[in-house]
């Protein structure tokens, strides 16, 4: 918080002028401080990826107060420390935003017939994120209102996760998509992120299905309006024509800001996503 000459030391942050994820140059408008009754616009003091915002807006915080940090684009942070950022991140967002959670269990018999047709690099992420950012440029309120689709995905590095962000998700077709998650992959391992590589998203996919997990919650993400959890595909009993049959089920859950998406549009949302999972022919 910049030292603004107020006899109380504070200044209130009214407004983030820009997102997490953006690109920010020395100079530019960055966000507005009250102090005094005066709202006052505060230019970026550098240039680089606005990271890991620690104020929210129409909080009061002392002069010197760190509101956020600027990395440089070719910065590359340790997988520790991403991490913790995006644990301290998840956690003001369990604190701060009312979360909603939807559940559903899919019929994923179809998904693994595409699976099977597929060479061994594409896997059933990659499917899975190919039909939800299909489905989420259908609907743009649950894409944290922005039309590009920025899909962030869970992958390994070491004995920790991170969640780097698939740019523009829907326009990229799934052997493209298996490539970049392979990409992706490879150089978490080997703690070659890229700032912009963990910035930008529009929402999350937490696929923990790799680890046996049947179903989990997952917190929305800063900045996000919502995100999903996905287990494992396992067997289980579904009616058929009126019949109980074992079928492969996949069990989803979308957690949601219930300030930036109401329970009828998620529920569309998770509507859309399961019918195109249930039937992915054309999809793919």
């Amino acid at each position: 918080m910049p030292a603004l000459g107020t006899a109380r030391g504070t200044g209130r942050l009214v407004r983030w002028l820009k997102r997490e994820g953006d690109r920010v140059a020395t100079g530019e408008p960055l966000l507005e401080v009250e102090a005094e009754k005066a709202v006052v616009e505060v230019e970026a003091p550098g240039s680089g990826v606005l990271w890991g915002l620690r104020v929210r807006e129409g909080e009061e915080v002392p002069a010197g107060t760190v509101l956020a940090y600027l990395l440089a684009p070719a910065a590359r942070p340790a997988a520790p420390g991403a991490w913790r950022t995006m644990a301290e991140s998840a956690a003001r967002s369990w604190r701060e935003a009312p979360h909603l959670f939807l559940l559903r269990e899919v019929d994923a018999s179809q998904l693994v017939v595409a699976r099977a047709g597929r060479p061994d690099a594409v896997t059933d992420a990659d499917l899975l994120v190919r039909l939800v950012a299909l489905t989420l440029a259908l609907h743009p309120q649950v894409n944290s209102g922005r039309e590009e689709v920025n899909v962030a995905v869970t992958l390994p590095a070491g004995d920790d996760l991170v969640v780097p962000v698939i740019h523009g998700a829907d326009r990229l077709d799934v052997p493209a998509l298996a490539a970049r998650r392979a990409e992706l992959t490879t150089r978490a391992a080997a703690g070659g992120l890229d700032a912009e590589d963990l910035t930008g998203a529009t929402f999350t996919i937490v696929d923990l299905g790799a680890y046996g997990v049947d179903a989990l919650l997952p917190t929305v993400g800063a900045g996000q309006a919502a995100a999903l959890g996905a287990g494992r595909i396992a067997d289980g009993v579904r009616p058929v024509a009126g019949r109980p049959q074992v079928r492969p089920v996949l069990a989803l859950t979308l957690s949601c800001d219930q300030r930036a998406v109401d329970g009828a549009r998620a529920a569309r949302f998770l509507g859309d996503l399961a019918a195109a999972l249930e039937e992915p022919a054309g999809l793919l």
